[in-house]
């Protein structure tokens, strides 16, 4: 790497993210408002320059990286999230840097924009209305029909994503939000979920990965909200070679509908009784998660692709053999005091594990897990097929014995209190069962 390497500039990225740019040959500018904050103190200190800088204020941007243009190499700003992938469109346009179009990623920002002209150009039509008035819900979710979702235009991460099975959810609803919401209600789309990975190349679209999601969905036909949490993935889905085809035909018509040009996208798709159809498609990778189940299963690093191709380095060879079948699952243990899990080193041992690890500190108490992905540890494994990986992930929650301390009943009142004794709640051991309610899902697609 010299002086005359191509720039990554980076907003606030992870560590991993800085190694991946530096491991394809580019030099690296980290840009964040506080270079210290974890996380990003960690990725400051792997790149070769560090900046601070509020990116999200354009003239500030432009100021802090506006001396590139004057650089014989080439440079590129990079964001990986739905903000940063935003912001970094428009800089990169600004400053003629490569890059994906920022009327693209726009696109892929506006849901109802997006819905309005895939609806359009495909087979694939999803009925939707434009809801920007809180009093106007009720009547905009009767005509889509119920059930149907409401969510914000410009959301991100599955927040305030919401179920309304009648006129009663939709009054609701209406009641808790704002006056002019800016929300999209479309038509609730009733079948299993999945992620798809693509690349973007002037204009052509690779799709890299199929991935089944796990959550609510499959338990009770719900849409996923903040309460209810993603609870695994596995790479590749498993789908007969019509539908995965029909899938990738409909990312490609989305990407097109959007002027995607280059860069990562990921695009969640439901296939329903009629067929695939579009949940929403974005400009940027999906979930952490899945990019490491990319690794695992293909040996393809997202954003060392992403980089390269942007900057005109060569593209990195996947760093293994055959692809194989990766998957994950999230924990969820039940609330109180956690005291140890039993079985990890066993867990770990088994053929086929990868990672297995514990996010609750023992001797904490159990957090409620809020977003859409959090649990409290995860079971990474690889495997030769879908079979052998459901299996070995199943083995390894089947191992784990969590031992956690009933969370105290409330205390009573005075009355009750007089005369008594304090007594100790014994320690009691977690059935494994409930360890696994993460993975019930599964069990009931199954069935």
């Amino acid at each position: 790497m010299t002086p005359q390497s191509p720039m990554a500039v980076l907003l606030s990225p992870r560590p991993a993210v800085v190694e991946a740019a530096r491991r394809v040959g580019a030099r690296t500018l980290v840009l964040a408002p506080d270079l210290s904050r974890p996380g990003v103190r960690e990725a400051v200190a792997l790149a070769d320059q560090a900046i601070t800088v509020d990116w999200t204020d354009h003239p500030q941007l432009m100021m802090a990286v506006g001396h590139l243009t004057n650089l014989p190499a080439r440079a590129a700003v990079f964001g990986f999230t739905e903000a940063s992938a935003l912001i970094a469109a428009r800089a990169n346009e600004a400053l003629r840097f490569p890059g994906n179009p920022h009327a693209a990623v726009a696109y892929l920002t506006d849901k109802a924009a997006l819905r309005g002209r895939v609806n359009q150009l495909t087979g694939a039509p999803v009925r939707f209305e434009h809801c920007d008035r809180a009093a106007h819900l009720v009547a905009v979710a009767e005509r889509v029909g119920f059930p149907c979702v409401a969510k914000p235009r410009t959301g991100s991460g599955g927040q305030d994503v919401h179920l309304l099975r009648s006129a009663v959810d939709a009054s609701d609803l209406a009641a808790q939000l704002a006056g002019e919401p800016a929300l999209i209600v479309e038509e609730f789309l009733d079948g299993p979920e999945y992620s798809v990975e693509a690349h973007s190349r002037a204009g052509e679209h690779t799709v890299l990965a199929v991935t089944r999601k796990y959550g609510p969905r499959d338990l009770v036909g719900a849409v996923i909200t903040e309460h209810q949490r993603t609870t695994g993935y596995d790479m590749p889905a498993d789908l007969d070679e019509d539908t995965r085809e029909r899938i990738h035909r409909l990312v490609v018509a989305t990407l097109n509908s959007a002027g995607q040009r280059n860069g990562l996208s990921q695009t969640e798709v439901i296939v329903t009784a009629e067929g695939p159809r579009l949940i929403e498609s974005h400009a940027h990778p999906g979930a952490t998660e899945v990019h490491d189940l990319l690794r695992l299963a293909t040996g393809t690093d997202l954003i060392a692709l992403s980089v390269a191709s942007a900057l005109g380095l060569p593209l990195p060879e996947p760093d293994f053999g055959e692809p194989r079948c990766a998957g994950i699952r999230f924990l969820r243990l039940p609330p109180g005091h956690f005291e140890a899990v039993e079985g990890i080193a066993e867990a770990r041992a088994l053929a086929g594990v990868r990672e297995l690890e514990i996010a609750v500190p023992v001797g904490s108490h159990v957090p409620e897990a809020t977003s859409r992905v959090a649990g409290h540890g995860y079971v990474t494994a690889v495997a030769d097929s879908p079979q052998e990986l459901e299996a070995v992930l199943r083995k390894a929650l089947d191992t784990l014995r969590p031992v956690v301390l009933p969370a105290p009943a409330p205390e009573p009142g005075p009355s009750v209190l007089a005369g008594a004794m304090a007594r100790e709640i014994p320690r009691a051991d977690v059935p494994r069962d409930m360890l696994r309610e993460a993975v019930k899902e599964e069990e009931h697609t199954a069935a």
